[in-house]
């Protein structure tokens, strides 16, 4: 396959769902321009939808290696790192991102429901402040908030929890883990994979 050949399997295989079509195609153009950050970061996303998470999160290195300010691919880096379990660099990661980038709500829950995991309850509640006020009303940041309260000794957090778990009976089962036990097991990811290299710096 020629690099041109490649350029125009890439459009088709992606259109389709074909990741390993689009890997290869991704592959091959990048044989042909190893230091190009897009092609780098769109490998990642492919290898995401592959579940191949470990590869993904060293395309998305190499992306940023080519291009520092990269912003998507410091998001989908920080997100494999979660995904794979590192969650000290998956939480300096969406802080780099947040700084950054400071009005994405969804760096902001994920940044937040990391430092829960890390007890850093202070520091979760402030970004589920931050999230709430660019997403207002969303239940992820308004259970977190609650929760962070609780954590921090805050009798507040309690109301919170009860106030919601009678305005959402669909989620008075997630709710009620949150007033007994707190969050636990896999953190949910809140990216938008593919989605994000239209709108992403060289994607």
């Amino acid at each position: 396959m020629t690099p041109a050949q490649a350029a125009e399997a890439l459009p088709r295989a992606l259109a389709a769902q074909d990741w390993p079509g689009a890997r290869k195609a991704l592959a091959r153009l990048l044989r042909a321009d190893p230091k190009n950050a897009s092609l780098h970061y769109n490998l990642g996303l492919v290898l995401r939808r592959m579940e191949r998470p470990e590869d993904a999160l060293a395309a998305f290195g190499s992306a940023l290696k080519h291009a520092p300010d990269h912003v998507n691919a410091l998001f989908e880096k920080a997100s494999a790192q979660m995904e794979l379990g590192r969650i000290e660099e998956a939480e300096a990661g969406f802080a780099a991102y947040t700084a950054r980038v400071a009005d994405d709500a969804d760096g902001w829950l994920n940044l937040a429901r990391l430092r829960l995991r890390l007890d850093r309850a202070e520091g979760a509640a402030e970004a589920f402040a931050r999230a709430s006020t660019l997403r207002k009303d969303d239940m992820d940041a308004r259970i977190g908030a609650a929760e962070a309260k609780l954590r921090l000794g805050q009798d507040s957090g309690l109301a919170d929890l009860r106030a919601l778990h009678g305005e959402r009976p669909d989620l008075r089962a997630r709710l009620l883990k949150a007033m007994t036990q707190g969050p636990r097991g896999r953190i949910p990811l809140a990216s938008q994979a593919l989605t994000r290299a239209a709108s992403g710096e060289g994607g």
